[in-house]
């Protein structure tokens, strides 16, 4: 996928964000989902975290060497065992549930209606460039989307199954995380426990 076909795919997710946001009822951001301690305003305050902070993230372009070429080289990183998605899971689920009560639900949409969609205006006219990912590695513009992708990816999976609907994604953003998460996993074990030829506990590999 080209640097400019991953912010289409972004931009299009976010929209459906968007337009899912819209459309809630006071009863809906009140449903459970399949995270654990996370209601629906809960979870969406989580992912609208995204779209904020890759407003953020084009302004921290750098000319420092790359640490993680691929997206899916960080994310693997951040879910090795003592990998900041397993570090940090609590602390991330009480800012979920406290983000959920300090802004809006006018706020919480119009990250994907708004923030979003300007930031990917900016990160259109930087182009390709290399940013410093908050102090955690430096990797190419192109990669940072690609993680964008997979989290609005299996996040609306989330808001969809709670909402009870059955699973609508974009094509380019669901095909996208397919690819980045299956990079995730070791080649080996990853073809072998897909075509059921070995047993092995590889899933999940993000979380």
């Amino acid at each position: 996928m080209t640097f400019d076909e991953r912010l289409g795919a972004l931009d299009e997710l976010w929209a459906v964000w968007a337009a899912v946001g819209a459309g809630l009822s006071d009863a809906d951001w009140k449903l459970s989902t399949r995270l654990d301690g996370w209601d629906l305003r809960a979870l969406w305050a989580h992912a609208a975290g995204w779209p904020f902070g890759f407003s953020m993230l084009v302004g921290r372009v750098t000319d420092d060497k790359v640490t993680h070429p691929l997206a899916a080289d960080l994310l693997r990183e951040f879910n090795e065992p003592g990998g900041i998605a397993n570090t940090g899971r609590d602390q991330v689920s009480r800012s979920g549930r406290d983000d959920a009560r300090k802004y809006t639900i006018e706020q919480l949409v119009g990250q994907f209606a708004t923030a979003g969609p300007e930031a990917i205006v900016a990160a259109r006219e930087l182009g390709p460039v290399t940013v410093d990912y908050f102090g955690r590695a430096v990797l190419p513009l192109g990669e940072a989307v690609s993680i964008g992708i997979v989290e609005a990816t299996v996040h609306l999976l989330d808001v969809q199954r709670a909402l009870g609907r059955t699973p609508e994604v974009p094509e380019a953003g669901l095909a996208h995380s397919a690819d980045v998460i299956a990079q995730i996993a070791p080649p080996v074990d990853f073809v072998e426990a897909a075509t059921g030829r070995a047993s092995t506990d590889l899933f999940p590999v993000l979380s």
